[in-house]
């Protein structure tokens, strides 16, 4: 009797190691391998996804001030256009070198973008003439169109050494600034710290003046 019972319970032994290996077989192992790095791979691109969308969600919308002269982009005048003249001070310490004119057509507006190098906000007046004349001297400036915005700009030290005549842009009519209801723009001279430009207009229009750093410059929005 005591033979019979034990070996039964190696029978029963026997029987539950041969169920166990089956129920372990290496199909299984092989599936269940495949499954785990499909599931790492899904959570990593819902991962990027996320971040995609926060990266969409967070970028800083472009500047419509940087886009000032390729005429790429919808953008609004600055200011408030009108015909009256104007006039701002520099900050105080402010010191610019005129570097260049840049002029563009944005439709509903044009664009005149007066480039400096150095520190500071710009101050500056304005005029709306059909006469202009020049700073210092009275002489009247010969410019194509109907009428002109004089502006001065402050802030602007005399060229009286080498490097600063060198680092001065040219003096006369600056190519390439036709566009618009501008038919050129000239920088005239720089007299006692101020640089004259005159902007020739093929019509009367509205206007608004802008001081902007970071580079310095000055934003002239004239109607078309």
């Amino acid at each position: 009797m005591s033979i019979r019972r034990i070996s039964l319970s190696a029978l029963g032994l026997v029987t539950a190691t041969t169920l166990l290996a089956a129920c372990s077989s290496p199909a299984d192992e092989t599936a269940a391998s495949s499954i785990s790095p499909a599931t790492s791979e899904e959570s990593t691109s819902d991962t990027a996804a996320s971040e995609t969308t926060l990266e969409e969600q967070t970028s800083p919308t472009p500047s419509t001030v940087e886009a000032t002269t390729d005429g790429s982009q919808a953008i609004t005048p600055l200011g408030s256009p009108d015909v009256t003249d104007k006039q701002a001070r520099p900050s105080e310490g402010t010191s610019l070198i005129p570097k260049g004119v840049r002029v563009a057509d944005h439709g509903a507006f044009t664009r005149v973008v007066l480039d400096y190098e150095g520190e500071g906000k710009a101050g500056w007046y304005t005029q709306l003439t059909a006469e202009p004349a020049q700073q210092a001297s009275g002489f009247p400036i010969e410019y194509d169109g109907a009428t002109a915005i004089v502006i001065g700009v402050e802030s602007t030290p005399w060229p009286s050494t080498p490097e600063l005549e060198e680092a001065y842009m040219d003096s006369g009519k600056v190519e390439g600034t036709a566009a618009g209801v501008v038919t050129g723009v000239e920088y005239v001279n720089t007299f006692e710290a101020q640089s004259q430009y005159v902007i020739g207009l093929n019509k009367e229009s509205a206007y608004s003046v802008t001081s902007l750093e970071g580079p310095p410059r000055v934003v002239i929005d004239i109607l078309n």
